[in-house]
């Protein structure tokens, strides 16, 4: 383990809700703060030992850089205020602050050292700074080729931020010019002349920042930079009776394909992507929260009662137990009862330790809604989810809970996709409920009224039998 992971040893995550990019900086910020601290104590150390080594040189912090901080002879073309012939400087040797850059800067200032005890120092290239200007700029294609060791320089190495690098990283590989210089127009140029969605050029100037932030580098042309959305794409939100539907077509796919596939060992693989299937269904959840560390002995414990899916903290947001909306669609789709299809899952994520070799397991989940003929996408079991639960009055903050994201996540991208027919249901069903309560309020206005005719009949039979009494006691 390298130093910058032992740094995260004691680290714990506060809990993040919002899955989005927003999210995942703030995850990135806390981890920057905790790593930080490290690096400042690793710094105090470093100083320290020369100190005690009786170096006279000292490392500082200077931005994200380090330099060494000594008194030297007056560099050639600087004044001498003072007239000692000496002064204190700062050398810049464009060391990084991270744990090997204190390696470099402590092995620099005790090389700096021992030529100022030994009356050797001169001013030389290395020590003026001219040598910066003869390091070529280096090409995107080179930042790339880094950009794993330095991502990780800064951030705690799990399942989880291995996931959000491979997607950085697959989006940088295919967006971006290997052999264009690693400059501001350069990277300007790559997201206007990128092809794709206006959504994933966005995500491409996302990549961009962290890319460069990571390498040292400024881009202040993409702070504010964003692509405005010129049209929405269109998502067509499954209905219940679609979901109960297209669940028969795996079945239906295994009894109809060519002969010669039922003899493969995998012949019986659309049973477990037919129980995903149902589970995306059932609980919402993202498909990579199936495969990474299920806890399936949970799932199938006697004590599990409310039949709630744990999801790993390795997950997008974290830890969190998703309960069924429905849960009659957890026997009728078997979830609990298709031993096969559990131990098929078993058998699937057997040795699969790194997030690449995760991703490659779920990714069959796209590919059998092709094979089978789903009329629609994984995610949309998921939308259809969020969108089921507003029409079952469920509390915004429950729905989002449980679905693994914030509330804002909740009501500003799952509800785009409400659809006209959804919205004359919800307003229907507003509808119903307001009659049914002014029905409850003229019932109870009702028994109000006939508890007050019942009250006043009552005390005048007690009047009429008291003064019957009073007449018969006169006679």
């Amino acid at each position: 383990m390298d130093r910058t992971q032992e740094a995260f040893a004691d680290f714990q995550q506060t809990a993040i809700t919002d899955g989005g990019y927003l999210g995942r900086m703030q995850a990135v910020n806390q981890q920057e703060i905790h790593l930080t601290a490290k690096l400042e104590a690793e710094l105090k150390a470093v100083n320290a030992r020369l100190k005690a080594a009786r170096v006279s040189v000292y490392v500082r912090k200077s931005g994200h850089s380090l330099q060494l901080r000594t008194t030297l002879p007056i560099k050639p073309g600087d004044i001498d205020k003072n007239g000692t012939g000496t002064k204190q400087y700062d050398i810049s040797l464009r060391i990084p602050f991270n744990f090997d850059g204190l390696n470099t800067a402590e092995e620099e200032a005790y090389e700096l050292g021992k030529l100022i005890a030994r009356k050797q120092f001169q001013w030389t290239d290395k020590y003026l700074g001219k040598t910066r200007s003869k390091i070529k700029s280096k090409t995107i294609g080179e930042l790339i080729a880094d950009f794993e060791k330095n991502y990780f320089q800064t951030r705690k190495r799990t399942l989880k931020s291995e996931n959000t690098f491979n997607c950085y990283f697959y989006i940088a590989q295919a967006h971006l010019p290997n052999d264009q210089p690693a400059i501001n127009a350069s990277f300007i140029e790559a997201v206007q002349c990128c092809n794709s969605s206006d959504s994933v050029k966005n995500e491409l100037i996302k990549v961009i920042r962290v890319l460069c932030k990571c390498s040292g580098l400024e881009v202040p042309e993409l702070n504010n930079f964003k692509i405005q959305a010129t049209a929405k794409r269109k998502r067509d939100i499954p209905t219940d009776l679609e979901i109960e539907q297209e669940y028969l077509k795996f079945e239906t796919y295994a009894l109809n394909r060519p002969s010669k596939l039922t003899a493969r060992e995998d012949r019986n693989n659309w049973q477990l992507w037919r129980w995903v299937y149902g589970m995306l269904a059932t609980y919402g959840l993202r498909p990579r929260e199936i495969f990474v560390n299920p806890d399936l002995d949970w799932w199938l414990s006697s004590e599990n009662t409310m039949n709630t899916w744990r999801v790993s903290e390795e997950c997008k947001t974290g830890e969190r137990e998703a309960l069924p909306l429905y849960p009659r669609w957890v026997e009728s789709f078997n979830l609990k009862t298709d031993i096969e299809a559990i131990e098929l899952l078993k058998a699937k994520i057997a040795d699969k330790i790194t997030s690449k070799q995760l991703n490659a397991a779920r990714h069959g989940t796209d590919r059998w809604f092709r094979f089978v003929g789903i009329s629609f996408q994984p995610y949309d079991l998921r939308h259809a989810w969020a969108i089921r639960a507003h029409l079952m009055g469920i509390p915004i903050k429950a729905a989002a809970d449980n679905l693994g994201h914030s509330v804002n996540m909740h009501t500003s991208i799952y509800q785009k996709w409400f659809s006209l027919e959804n919205r004359k249901v919800a307003i229907e069903e507003a509808i119903k409920k307001k009659s049914k309560v002014e029905e409850l309020q003229e019932m109870v206005i009702q028994l109000e009224q006939e508890n007050e005719r019942l009250r006043i009949e009552n005390e005048r039979l007690r009047l009429r039998g008291g003064n019957q009494e009073l007449i018969q006691m006169m006679n």
